[in-house]
């Protein structure tokens, strides 16, 4: 089996607002990690460079998997690959473990009715967490789980109108959460759409996207709306965008990107435009990106934006948004970066994984702090390694 977004992991193959939400989808088994051609710089990291530091291991080594920060501050870690060469159906691909940032400590919870990997999941208005869609055992999955803090139990939610990994769960200013494209399955995307609402716990499908995609990044922009730009489809990159509205639940074509990319993040800025980063123009990611771009609402266009130190891709859940404005790529290569708006400049954290990973999870912790955990090295195999980021020693 072939999956797409791992890479093309599995060579034999984004959310929350505030956590930004990012999708790179991972479609199958995967590759190795590419090396890129690019040029890159490096930034002079002043004396109070924020930190990245160990704080110890999950229970389960875990890749393609989801960190969702719960209201009372924990963060809830649910499912992924688990095994080397990240097949689909992980032995433990049905578990999920809390990390309390006060303790440092990993605790089981759960488990999930199914096993699941390159799903989304996101916290909801009254604090407990949809999990939705992702690889199981037999494919693609359109089922959905809500876990419930209160007890520490996952219950099966409503199913979505078709199966999809590799897309983006967003909340909208109301408290629904549309889910939109994805891949059904092998190099197989769909332009469906969903609105889940936790009112009644339903799913409606809405209006189809303009072009099926996978593999995307997506955001909320201030006036409520979503971006979701760039992909995979039909057997290439895409660089074309498009906006959901939510008063008609329908989808408008905007500007497309100067670049096609997939296996990328966005993340909002303070001024209400959108940033793309990194990824990849080919399935294979033989040239992972270190460039950016700005999307601007008011333009409705894109324009270069910054460049990044290393060049990244693989970036599913793996960007936080900072207290200021700044965000954290945390995933896809060895030292994360931080990205101030302000400067228009990244910079590298002082400290590093312990090597380069892709589709790494993170999360806020607390006090503008960040969790990072897992994703795969080079020879595809998972880890059960964690680090925190710390705004400064």
């Amino acid at each position: 089996m072939w999956r797409l977004g791992l890479s093309t992991h599995r060579g034999r193959m984004l959310v929350s607002l505030l956590t930004v939400m990012v999708v790179g989808c991972q479609s199958g088994p995967a590759e190795p990690i590419a090396t890129s051609t690019e040029t890159t710089r490096s930034t002079v990291m002043p004396a109070a460079t924020p930190q990245l530091i160990e704080v110890g291991t999950m229970q389960i080594a875990r890749a393609v998997h989801t960190l969702t920060e719960l209201a009372d501050g924990r963060i809830l870690i649910v499912g992924g690959c688990t095994s080397a060469g990240c097949d689909t159906g992980s032995p433990d691909g049905a578990t999920a473990e809390l990390f309390d940032p006060t303790t440092r400590t990993f605790t089981l919870t759960g488990p999930l009715r199914t096993s699941r990997d390159d799903h989304a999941a996101i916290r909801l208005a009254d604090g407990r967490v949809l999990v939705a869609g992702g690889w199981g055992g037999q494919g693609v999955l359109a089922t959905t789980e809500v876990y419930d803090p209160a007890t520490g139990s996952f219950s099966d939610g409503p199913a979505m109108s078709s199966p999809r990994a590799g897309f983006a769960a967003i909340e909208l200013d109301d408290g629904r959460v549309l889910l939109a494209g994805g891949f059904t399955g092998n190099h197989t995307t769909t332009p469906t759409a969903d609105l889940f609402d936790p009112t009644t716990d339903t799913i409606l499908a809405v209006a189809p996207l303009q072009e099926a995609r996978g593999s995307y990044a997506a955001a909320r922009l201030m006036d409520g709306q979503v971006i979701v730009v760039g992909g995979y489809d039909s057997g290439h990159s895409l660089s074309s965008a498009e906006i959901f509205d939510p008063a008609t639940s329908t989808f408008g074509t905007t500007g497309a990107m100067g670049t096609a990319r997939l296996k990328f993040a966005a993340a909002p800025l303070p001024d209400g435009s959108v940033i793309v980063m990194g990824g990849t123009g080919d399935i294979e990611g033989r040239n992972p990106f270190a460039t950016t771009e700005i999307y601007d609402p008011l333009t409705k266009a894109f324009r270069d934006g910054p460049r990044m130190n290393e060049p990244r891709y693989k970036l599913l859940g793996s960007t936080v948004g900072l207290p200021g404005g700044a965000v954290l790529v945390a995933g896809g290569a060895s030292r994360p970066e931080v990205l101030s708006p302000k400067a228009d400049v990244f910079t590298s954290v002082s400290g590093e994984l312990d090597q380069a990973r892709l589709f790494i999870a993170a999360a806020p912790a607390g006090g503008g702090s960040v969790l990072i955990t897992g994703g795969y090295d080079q020879g595809i195999q998972p880890t059960r390694q964690a680090w925190m980021y710390r705004p400064s020693p």
